[in-house]
């Protein structure tokens, strides 16, 4: 029994003893969260306040870039950062409004040498300005002198005008009086003007009534030129004969008039269309025969309308159906004289008269007359046939013309 009981209470104490044992390493182990319990709130309290520290170095930095920011400026919307493209923009209108060279600047800093550069030139250009405009005051300055001076002058000048003017008045009524007289003497000369008209009037009304009189014989003389102007407008356009046939290759054309048709070897002829009466070329006449003749090509208008076949003729001068009546004006006829004149003419078929008429065609200039006395040469229109031959409407022709259309 004492055993059993001996037995307990040794296991008993082993509780105890073990329960102690726990209770110590509770403690332990009690003590040592305490400590590092103590450990981590302290890296805690650190950590805190370090955290509080970067705290305010990152607000200080913030704002510390935030005013460097602004110093630098071009930034954003918010002010806290700096804008690239606003940057880039300032960048370019540098470049644009300076005219500067574009390819070398990628940066802000590559800005400074050329601007710099760039401001150089405008100070010099500032500086060269400011002389310029420095002289233009001297220029100034020595016009307003010389605009004063001017004014001295113009202020002497009109006190003597004054005075000039003062003498005059003083002589005015000297002057009245001088027109005064001329006055009456100009009335003297109107009344003797107004009998001149009054003779002029009645020479005037004598003249109106010779007038009359000759413009009822210019009347008359009238309607005979109207008359024989009607007959030389259709005579113009009457054809004076037709072509036969033409040679493109030799050049050459063939009419219908001959010797017997009056025609002669030199005349020239104007070709027409028949239909549309268009100058198509000119030809000479080489050779003749009865009632035919050969003439040379002198000239065509369109290569492309050549002289054909059944195309018109016509001669200012030549008439095969009419004698044409001419005068001869001249001191001699180039290499021919009056007399070899009237025989070509003659053969020609034109029917020479001495003097100008209202039946003469044609007055054919020769060589001028020349004064004797002073040698110059006498113009055509002092001499009565050409007056004549004017007031009759009767064509004049130069000794170009004519020689050219008679082939002489």
């Amino acid at each position: 029994m004492s055993q059993s009981n001996r037995g307990a209470a040794q296991v008993s104490l082993m509780w105890v003893i073990a329960f102690a044992v726990i209770m110590l390493m509770s403690l332990g182990f009690a003590f040592l969260q305490n400590s590092e319990r103590a450990k981590l709130q302290g890296r805690l309290d650190t950590a805190v306040a370090n955290e509080q520290i970067a705290k305010d170095g990152l607000s200080e930095l913030k704002q510390l870039r935030s005013t460097e920011f602004l110093s630098i400026g071009w930034t954003d919307e918010t002010g806290n950062a700096v804008s690239m493209e606003a940057m880039a923009s300032a960048r370019q209108e540098y470049i644009s409004r300076l005219g500067l060279d574009g390819g070398n600047i990628t940066t802000m800093a590559d800005l400074a040498a050329p601007v710099f550069a760039k401001f150089d030139d405008l100070v010099g250009q500032r500086d060269a300005l400011q002389t310029e405009v420095n002289q233009l005051r001297n220029d100034l300055d020595a016009r307003n002198a010389a605009s004063a001076t001017a004014m001295n002058e113009k202020d002497t000048t009109i006190t003597g005008l004054r005075r000039d003017m003062e003498d005059q008045a003083n002589t005015k009524d000297s002057q009245i009086v001088d027109i005064e007289r001329t006055r009456d003497a100009l009335r003297e000369q109107l009344r003797e003007r107004e009998q001149e008209i009054t003779t002029l009037n009645a020479l005037i009304d004598q003249q109106a009534r010779d007038a009359a009189s000759q413009l009822a014989t210019l009347l008359q003389r009238n309607d005979i030129l109207s008359s024989r102007l009607n007959n030389v407008a259709r005579r113009a356009d009457t054809a004076d004969g037709t072509v036969l046939a033409v040679s493109d290759e030799l050049g050459r054309a063939w009419i219908d008039r001959g010797s017997k048709d009056r025609v002669t070897v030199g005349m020239t002829f104007e070709v027409r269309n028949a239909n549309t009466n268009a100058v198509k070329g000119q030809l000479r006449i080489t050779s003749v025969e009865e009632t035919r003749a050969q003439a040379t090509l002198l000239s065509q208008v369109d290569q492309y309308d050549p002289v054909r076949a059944d195309d018109i003729i016509l001669n200012a001068v030549y008439d095969p159906s009419r004698t044409p009546v001419a005068a001869l004006l001249g001191n001699g006829y180039g290499k021919y004289n009056a007399n070899d004149m009237r025989s070509m003419l003659r053969e020609a078929g034109v029917e020479v008269r001495e003097g100008v008429s209202s039946e003469t065609d044609f007055l054919l200039l020769g060589t001028p007359f020349f004064d004797e006395e002073t040698g110059d040469m006498i113009r055509w229109d002092s001499n009565d046939e050409h007056k004549a031959a004017t007031s009759l409407s009767v064509s004049v022709i130069p000794m170009r013309d004519w020689s050219q259309w008679l082939g002489l």
